[in-house]
Order: structure tokens, then C-alpha cells, then sequence
């Protein structure tokens, strides 16, 4: 390393550390106001991801309606794509939903009991397990839990009212499918004019990775619900039972990684109380274990790189990292934006390396003429 390069390390650590040093202080003096000010800002945040999410969902609906219908109005297109979505979640919520719904609330209320029983008689008749349960339940208890934990519980405390919530979703979803482009041209307004091509260059890319995330992000989810729905109806959970738990593990797919993770562990536990009734008996779990790595396999390596394009496929680490910063800042909202915000960090990033180069060509171009 050259003695530049070391000086330039050392002065960008020097601004690291009274950036944080600053924020240590920041925090300390108002601390009490910051978190006020970051529910509120929560309260926003939630109800406007959502409504993003949707909009990008509904967006080449807009178009198409647009585009065969011919309305020169935005807001009747926009009011005919909400009649639309209402009718298919309603057609859905009856046919699909009601099963989901009566399954889950069978489940809560009639399976997780045995379950509960099958680890007592599981971890009584087993002396090894009954210590290493008994260390375990001492250790994990209220005094000691994560305080990561207390995080999730008080940030969903101070969430806004649900009903709150309910209300602006719509609102934001109506008026990011009827103005969004409104709002950013007058946005890119606002800005200097040798900035505004490189500002509109930048919210493309962003709009093109957003799209692509959240389109992509359904579609996966949607067929991975599906693929997960066959799996356990080839273990033999019985058609309503396979639909309750390939689409929750669908849903929390929206988690990638973690969400598969954490889902699989409920039929796993499930497959223990209905031994008799499975297609591999008391080893189903291995088959659940095996079937679903493969699955979440087959998603992360082919279908969703296929989907979403080399600009949302981003390494697992950074996707995990993007998880837990994001998801401190804003809950739940920020782990399901994580992925395209750092999808638009990492186009910003590559953009400005192309004027970089771009620059550096240019540069080359005008010492050869000049030799």
C-alpha cells in the first residue's frame, strides 16, 4: 500500500469515527426525541410500503387498461384497477383465504396443543434432552431475553392504530398510481439543471429494480407456494392442510433465507404428531428438511436470479446484513424493503463508476491526440 493510499484510509477512518462518535453524543443528548421522532416516522413508513409494494404490483395492470381501454383520465383507471383488486380478493379470500384462515385457526387451536404434548413426552422420556431443555428454558427466559426482542415488541407497541394504517394504505396506493411520475418530474425540478439528467438516469435504474423486486418477489412467492403446496400433499398432510402451510411458507418467503427457515419448523413439528399419516412416518421431517432445501434452492439459484435480473441479485450476506439494519430502522416495513433499497444503493454505485470510467476514457481519448 502506498503512503497516499494509507493516508486516505486513515482520514476516511478519522470521519467514521466522529461520524459515530457524533451520533453516540447525539443520541445521548436526545435520545428520548429521536425515538419519538423515528415511531413517527415508522407510522409513515409502513402504510407507504405497502402501498409501494402494491403499486408496483399494479402497475402493468394500469398500463394495459390504459393501453386497450384508450382513457384519457388517469384517475377512472385508477379507480377501475381498485374495483378489480377488490373483486379478485374477494374471489380469493373465499375460495383460498377461507381454507387458509379455518386451517390456521384449526391449527392454534387444535394442533399446536398436541404438538406441545409430543415435545413434553419427547423431552421427558429422554434424560439427555431434559437437561439440555431444562438449561435451555433457565437461559431463555424473560430476565434474559434478547433485548432485540424487547426492540420488535416496543416497535410494534408504538406503531400507529391499525385502522390508521388501513386508511392510508389505500390513499398512498391511489396517489402513487396516479401521480407518481408527477411528483418525481417535479422533483428533478427542484434540482439544479447540471444535476437533473443524472437524477432522472438514477430514479430509472431505481424504478427499474423496484419493479422487478416487487414483481419478481410475488411471482416467486406465488410459486413457491404452489411448489411447496404439492410437496407436503406427496407427504400426505391432506389437500387443506398442504394449502394452510405452502401458503404461509409462500408468505414468509417475502423473508428470503430467514422466512423458509423459520416456516418449515412449524409442519416439521406438525409431521411429529401425525406419524401414522404421513408417506415417511416418524423420518417425514428429513423428507420436509431435504424437499424444501431443494426448493429454496431452485428459487435462490435459477428462478428468482431469472426473474428479477443481475440488478436485485445481491450476495446473501449483504442480503442478511440489508435485513437487520434496515428492519432496526423501520420493523417489519424495513425488512421487506431491504432488498430494493440496497438494490438502489448498489445501481447508484455502479452508475457513478460508469461516469467514472466514462471520465477516464475521455481523458485517455485526449492524450493520445494530444501525443
Amino acid at each position: 500500500m502506498t503512503k497516499e493510499k494509507r493516508l486516505k484510509t486513515l482520514h476516511n477512518l478519522g470521519i467514521l469515527t466522529l461520524i459515530l462518535v457524533s451520533l453516540f453524543f447525539i443520541n445521548e443528548l436526545f435520545g428520548n426525541q429521536i425515538v419519538i421522532i423515528k415511531t413517527a416516522i415508522n407510522s409513515l413508513v409502513i402504510p407507504f410500503g405497502i402501498a409501494l409494494f402494491i403499486s408496483y404490483l399494479l402497475a402493468p395492470l394500469v398500463a394495459l387498461i390504459e393501453k386497450h381501454f384508450k382513457i384519457k383520465y388517469r384517475t377512472i383507471t385508477v379507480l377501475l384497477v381498485f374495483i378489480i383488486v377488490l373483486v379478485v380478493f374477494g374471489i380469493f379470500t373465499f375460495f383460498i383465504g377461507k381454507i387458509i384462515y379455518e386451517q390456521g385457526s384449526s391449527f392454534i387451536l387444535n394442533d399446536w396443543d398436541g404438538i406441545i404434548d409430543w415435545i413434553n413426552t419427547t423431552v421427558e422420556s429422554n434424560p439427555y434432552l431434559t437437561d439440555a431443555y431444562h438449561s435451555f428454558t433457565e437461559y431463555v427466559n424473560i430476565e434474559n431475553a434478547s433485548p432485540f426482542i424487547f426492540n420488535i415488541v416496543n416497535l410494534a407497541r408504538s406503531v400507529g392504530s391499525i385502522v390508521i394504517i388501513i386508511v392510508l394504505i389505500p390513499v398512498f396506493l391511489f396517489f402513487l398510481l396516479k401521480d407518481k411520475t408527477t411528483v418525481f418530474n417535479g422533483i428533478v425540478s427542484i434540482v439544479p439543471r447540471k444535476y437533473q439528467v443524472h437524477l432522472r438516469e438514477l430514479g430509472t435504474r431505481a424504478n427499474t429494480v423496484i419493479q422487478k423486486y416487487f414483481n419478481g418477489r410475488f411471482l416467486s412467492m406465488f410459486i413457491m407456494s404452489i411448489l411447496l403446496t404439492i410437496m407436503f400433499l406427496i407427504f400426505g398432510f391432506g389437500f387443506e392442510r398442504s394449502l394452510f402451510f405452502g401458503f404461509v411458507l409462500g408468505f414468509l418467503d417475502i423473508i428470503p433465507y430467514i422466512g423458509s427457515f423459520v416456516g418449515i419448523l412449524l409442519p416439521i413439528l406438525y409431521s411429529f404428531t401425525i406419524q401414522d399419516q404421513v408417506l415417511m412416518g416418524e423420518w417425514t421431517f428429513v423428507g420436509l428438511i431435504v424437499t424444501n432445501a431443494i426448493l429454496q434452492g431452485f428459487q435462490n439459484g435459477i428462478l428468482q436470479p431469472y426473474i428479477m435480473g443481475k440488478e436485485v441479485n445481491l450476495h446473501p450476506l449483504l442480503v442478511l446484513s440489508s435485513f437487520i439494519f434496515f428492519g432496526a430502522l423501520f420493523g417489519i416495513t424495513g425488512v421487506i424493503l431491504a432488498i430494493p433499497i440496497t438494490g438502489i444503493i448498489k445501481t447508484t454505485i455502479n452508475y457513478f463508476n460508469e461516469l467514472k470510467e466514462k471520465e477516464k476514457e475521455k481523458n485517455n481519448k485526449k492524450i493520445l491526440k494530444k501525443t
